[in-house]
């Protein structure tokens, strides 16, 4: 039998999210607050019980990793199925979705006996989870909610804790359009606690009413207003990513730019500076497509607000869950990248880097921050975005206070 690498001290509790974040998708969690509704059961992520109770992370490759995965990207999709589902303290079993071997260790560990076949579907949704860049819920709702196999709602809501995070910035944001969501004319001194009401109304996954002057303020039917709204949760979800986010993309291009590269050659070191200014052009062109995206949102909510546009802003609403995998790709390259260069940062205690090291290294970043198609030969790659615009610096994007 294939076997799988048991990480028995591994403690999984530090893995509970309560759904799906940008790196992990807690289907634990799910599993334990919807596994009792008919939803869960007839559109789950998995057919296999265990695995659609697992673990599967975004997963930055060690050093001591690269021998048995199968990939030169920085990040790959780890599975960790717990050991005792109701003690995630004993640890679980981990698989690499890109290790050598991956197909027959699933199949030995989780077929279902009674008809194979569902296993070749749970291993190529697997494959489909690692093909796509983030976790987070909007992303896996645009890839998923019109799939052949589609996947419950439920599997799609905001955590708990990052809907925790995200109010006072959200609040901040919706004070202009307090008044229309309560059908009140004149602000008053309670907007700021209308605000934050209304932002817990907003990001909550359940559909009271409450806002139902808005939809009329809005024009829009109550299909439409549902999915205009998860637009809006969806855009200012990644909004908030965005501010999370800014400080580390600067602080990774800046240091990206002041590297220091010892004991190579002239030949390497053309061959690094080229990686070098890829890596950074890259990276910024990545940032410029998401400050382009919220920019016509700031536009088209400051109409709204003015009373000025409520057609664009419905219009805008109902296309941005067409945007989500745009948006969710490219967060998810200037969050990874980030974070990987603080793990190689960590374990740097020189301050330079070799050549024999930053090869590898550079490689990677390329590979991750790049988008390649092939032409019409299906020879070389063409590097692709999705926008043309150029905006030089990351910092351009100064979220308002909230």
């Amino acid at each position: 039998m294939h076997q799988l690498r048991q990480t028995v001290r591994a403690d999984l509790r530090r893995l509970v999210k309560g759904g799906a974040t940008t790196r992990i998708l807690d289907l634990h969690s799910i599993a334990r607050k919807w596994g009792h509704t008919d939803e869960h059961g007839a559109e789950p992520f998995f057919h296999n019980s265990r695995l659609n109770r697992c673990f599967i992370i975004k997963h930055t490759v060690r050093a001591h990793e690269r021998s048995y995965v199968m990939s030169n990207q920085p990040v790959v999709t780890k599975i960790l199925i717990p050991l005792a589902e109701e003690d995630l303290s004993l640890g679980g079993h981990a698989v690499f979705v890109e290790e050598i071997g991956f197909a027959n260790k699933i199949r030995s560990h989780f077929e279902i006996a009674a008809d194979p076949h569902l296993t070749d579907l749970d291993l190529l949704r697997l494959r489909e989870l690692a093909a796509i860049p983030s976790f987070d819920p909007f992303l896996l709702s645009e890839r998923f909610r019109n799939h052949p196999r589609p996947v419950a709602e439920c599997y799609f809501d905001i955590t708990e804790d990052e809907s925790r995070r995200m109010i006072d910035s959200v609040a901040g944001q919706i004070l202009g359009v307090v008044a229309l969501a309560f059908n009140d004319e004149k602000k008053s001194a309670k907007d700021d606690a209308r605000a934050m009401n209304f932002a817990r109304q907003l990001l909550s996954s359940e559909d009271n009413g409450k806002l139902e002057f808005l939809r009329l303020s809005l024009d829009m039917s109550p299909s439409e207003f549902k999915s205009g709204i998860f637009g809006w949760k969806g855009i200012l979800y990644y909004r908030w990513c965005m501010t999370e986010t800014l400080n580390a993309v600067k602080d990774f291009l800046r240091q990206m730019t002041d590297l220091t590269i010892v004991n190579a050659n002239q030949i390497e070191l053309v061959e690094l500076e080229h990686m070098r200014q890829t890596i950074i052009s890259e990276t910024r062109a990545r940032w410029s497509n998401l400050t382009l995206i919220m920019q016509e949102y700031e536009a088209v909510f400051a109409r709204f607000c003015a009373g000025e546009d409520a057609r664009g802003f419905q219009d805008f609403l109902l296309k941005a869950p067409n945007l989500f995998y745009d948006i969710g790709s490219d967060l998810s390259v200037v969050s990874h990248i980030p974070g990987y260069w603080r793990y190689w940062d960590d374990q740097n205690a020189k301050g330079y880097l070799n050549a024999r090291e930053a090869m590898p290294l550079f490689a990677s970043f390329v590979a991750s921050v790049t988008r390649e198609r092939l032409t019409e030969s299906g020879q070389e790659p063409e590097r692709v975005h999705r926008s043309t615009s150029v905006i030089p610096r990351p910092q351009v994007f100064v979220p308002p206070a909230a």
